[in-house]
């Protein structure tokens, strides 16, 4: 015969795999489980925040300067999110389509998979981010920092890095097909290198 806990414990897990591990009473969760749910989603509270003024965001970053932000799979479509602070942000597989990211700061940032087509990162701070297989078709990217960046597998169709500093970017297996290379620092840019 099963105990309270045995019950309790299996209900816990049916909900994470349903999508509802969220609702589950922390004083019920294992401290397994509770790992599994924040690998999952993003943290409410920061995405609310951001959301909310790019202001507010930035000053809590500077308040909270240890703080990694988890904006995992977080939708900011459409979202001004101009000069925001989001260096070493987890945005894995978040949503920025056309997003207005101009200036922000997305240096050392995971930004693996992310869904940014048509975003505007006019001279944002990509320096070491990780945007591996990363959907930037469309987007613009003129004048970006962007060294060190890993843009492996990435979808750069017809994207804009006119006057990017791409020096040691990693762009292996990017897709680059009508994209404007008129970029610096970088083998594959059709300008000559400077600096």
């Amino acid at each position: 015969m099963r105990t309270n806990t045995t019950v309790r414990r299996t209900l816990i897990a049916a909900l994470i795999l349903s999508g509802y591990a969220l609702t589950v009473p922390a004083a019920y969760a294992t401290p397994a489980l509770s790992v599994a749910v924040a690998s999952q989603r993003a943290d409410a509270d920061q995405v609310a925040l951001l959301k909310r003024s790019v202001f507010e965001w930035n000053q809590w970053r500077t308040d909270n300067p240890s703080v990694k932000p988890d904006l995992t799979e977080a939708d900011f479509a459409g979202a001004n999110l101009l000069g925001a602070d989001l260096s070493a942000a987890d945005l894995t597989d978040a949503t920025l389509t056309d997003t207005n990211l101009t200036e922000a700061n997305l240096a050392d940032a995971k930004l693996k998979g992310v869904k940014a087509t048509g975003a505007l990162l006019f001279s944002a701070n990509l320096d070491n981010a990780d945007a591996q297989s990363a959907n930037l078709e469309g987007a613009n990217l003129s004048s970006a920092k962007a060294r060190h960046t890993v843009f492996a597998s990435a979808n750069l169709m017809r994207a804009n890095l006119a006057e990017a500093d791409l020096a040691e970017a990693d762009l292996t297996g990017a897709n680059l097909e009508g994209a404007d290379l008129s970029c610096i620092n970088h083998p594959q840019c059709t300008s000559t290198p400077s600096g």
